[in-house]
């Protein structure tokens, strides 16, 4: 199986690993083929190693720590925090909205270099509300080989 895209629009926590633990448990809910396969947990699926045995593409469910690094510094299985200059190079602005977010994923759909997505398993930026406020985490990017 090859690479396999993904994102998901949470709502913001301070947190980020625990915003992507939530994430993950949600998704494995969501999930009806693990369950189907006798999973009945997460952390089941996560000690079975048949995520690594399928040796494809999961969506949220392989990556498993947040990292604040530079670009091409992270390992399979991080998510990294993208912040600061790389935001506005991304974004056009220092503090984006879900919509700037997703309209900029669409716009570069098929670009190697945006989103982000061969950089690691996978990023994810901070979403603000019209009052300049955090509202949103969103994360994406690109499992698998």
């Amino acid at each position: 199986m090859g690479a396999s895209a993904w994102s998901y629009a949470i709502p913001y926590r301070e947190d980020l690993q625990a915003a992507l633990e939530v994430l993950r448990e949600r998704v494995f809910t969501e999930d009806e083929y693990y369950r189907q396969e006798g999973f009945a947990s997460l952390a089941e699926l996560m000690d079975s190693g048949c995520l690594d045995e399928e040796g494809g593409a999961h969506s949220v469910l392989d990556v498993v720590t947040v990292v604040h690094r530079a670009v091409d510094e992270e390992d399979h299985g991080d998510v990294r925090v993208v912040e600061g200059a790389e935001v506005v190079e991304l974004f056009g602005t220092e503090r984006p909205s879900l919509d700037t977010v997703r309209a900029a994923e669409e716009k570069g759909a098929g670009d190697i270099d945006f989103p982000p997505s061969f950089r690691g398993s996978g990023c994810c930026t901070v979403t603000y509300g019209p009052d300049g406020a955090p509202d949103g985490l969103y994360f994406w990017g690109v499992t698998g080989d």
